[in-house]
């Protein structure tokens, strides 16, 4: 059975800038102390991204939690974390969180289209708010899914039972 998790969202960190070397400097040449200047702004890490509506945790909730009983979680208001499993490869519309059990995701889906995770977000510990559901996948969908993350759709038959969240929004965070 596969079980999927959808998320739409889309961000770009920016890069520090690399360094030039100092015009006129000799090769080899010790570098001059920078000034002794505090930053304007520190830079957030790489990862610390937000996506989508703001949102305080009260209380957040490990996926594997509300994978051990989903009917209890059926239509409530959560903030979810986990692992981001794997992400659409065509435009980061989706998304998937990664479970206990390899062959199960949560599914990560924005009715409103307007969240999109970065297309290298697999691996990253994330916080999800929006409204946990239990649905069946007609196949269709699934197959399309399944050709946007890479893999072969021909392999999914039948209407899936999907795990899905309709994101407000996605937190990166450390850890």
């Amino acid at each position: 059975m596969i079980l999927t998790l959808l998320v739409l969202a889309l961000a770009c960190t920016p890069q520090p800038a690399p360094v030039a070397p100092v015009a006129g400097a000799a090769a080899g040449a010790t570098p001059a102390a920078a000034p002794d200047v505090a930053p304007a702004a520190a830079a957030a890490p790489a990862w610390h991204v937000n996506l989508g509506e703001p949102f305080a945790a009260a209380e957040i909730v490990p996926v594997d939690t509300i994978m051990k009983d989903p009917a209890a979680w059926n239509g409530k208001d959560v903030v979810v974390e986990g692992l981001v499993k794997e992400v659409c490869q065509k435009k980061g519309c989706w998304h998937t969180v990664a479970t206990a059990d390899p062959a199960v995701a949560l599914m990560i889906k924005d009715k409103e289209y307007k969240i999109f995770l970065p297309k290298d977000s697999a691996g990253k510990k994330v916080h999800i708010h929006g409204i946990f559901a239990v649905a069946d996948m007609p196949q269709d969908e699934a197959r399309h899914y399944a050709e946007d993350a890479g893999r072969d759709p021909s392999t999914i038959v039948g209407v899936q039972k999907s795990f899905e969240i309709d994101v407000a929004g996605v937190k990166f965070v450390e850890g």
